[in-house]
């Protein structure tokens, strides 16, 4: 089955307008009009894939990999996994902090560096 025939079966399903569509997805009503006509033979992956999110489907399915699931079992996760990404993302934003820090505490040093170095001509990099 061809992609835009494919696209075109999925859009129905969500009951959704070209306008729709292109709001939902963020790809031109022209780009869209042009793929689900047929007329562009060779559409990007990226716009596909806009489009596909956009209807809440998948690409897995469009191509035939895998069989519809429901939306709802898509969108629920694993407690346990969503806890684990959210523990790793506190600690990576935790040491970004400390990292900013730490150069915030560096540029001043050298800063102050650099203010001794020019009020103190007879020493230092700047003599005259």
């Amino acid at each position: 089955m061809r992609l835009s025939t494919q696209l075109k079966l999925l859009k129905e399903k969500r009951k959704l307008t070209n306008q729709q569509l292109s709001d939902l997805s963020g790809v031109p009503v022209g780009t869209i009009n042009r793929i689900l006509s047929g007329q562009t033979d060779n559409p990007s992956f990226q716009t596909v894939c806009d489009m596909v999110m956009a209807m809440e489907g998948s690409l897995d399915e469009l191509v035939g990999i895998k069989e519809d699931s429901p939306v709802e079992q898509r969108k629920t996760a694993n407690p346990e996994i969503i806890k684990l990404y959210e523990n790793m993302i506190d600690y990576k934003e935790k040491w970004i902090q400390r990292l900013f820090v730490c150069c915030c505490i560096l540029t001043l040093v050298l800063i102050g560096i650099v203010a001794f170095d020019l009020m103190n001509p007879a020493i230092g990099f700047f003599r005259s």
